[in-house]
């Protein structure tokens, strides 16, 4: 195996942490090859991970959660869902459209501890980055113009 081409292995679908990698190492000077499990190689990325999908738009109803940044659209009144995600997913929403009126609902899959159980968009700029963790969305930022006032908590 050891003159077999990289290209003329099987492909693998999915990968697990323990996984291992091929990396060549000391490339300016002697390239060495060696290997790397998956859980190290994406720990030491010394860069940002491009979001590289195409952002999904929503007017009303359900907010996909196969896309990694939903633009909301609102005129008028609406009402948003978003389902549970997968343990560590993030999700981006953004107001790209606000007219009419708008106020945008956004009602995402809650676990009870999350302290909250709606977020409300009304202005182009508003923003919110929510992480699914313990089954539910939790919020790890707000930004334009949304404030606490429209993250809704749950009463006691």
């Amino acid at each position: 195996m050891a003159d077999k081409k990289i290209t003329a292995l099987t492909a693998a679908t999915a990968g697990a942490a323990a996984d291992l990698t091929h990396i060549v190492t000391d490339v300016a000077t002697t390239p060495t090859n060696k290997k790397i499990t998956l859980a190290n190689f994406f720990n030491k990325i010394p860069t940002y991970v491009g979001l590289a999908a195409t952002p999904a738009t929503v007017a009303s109803g359900v907010i996909d959660i196969t896309t990694p940044i939903t633009f909301i659209s609102i005129a008028g009144t609406k009402a948003y869902s978003l389902a549970a995600g997968s343990a560590g997913q993030i999700k981006i929403l953004i107001c790209t459209v606000a007219g009419s009126t708008p106020v945008g609902v956004i009602t995402p899959e809650a676990d009870g501890s999350d302290g909250y159980n709606t977020i409300t968009f009304n202005v182009v700029g508003e923003n919110a980055t929510l992480i699914f963790t313990n089954g539910g969305w939790q919020v790890l930022s707000a930004g334009g113009s949304v404030d606490q006032t429209q993250i809704s908590m749950l009463s006691a």
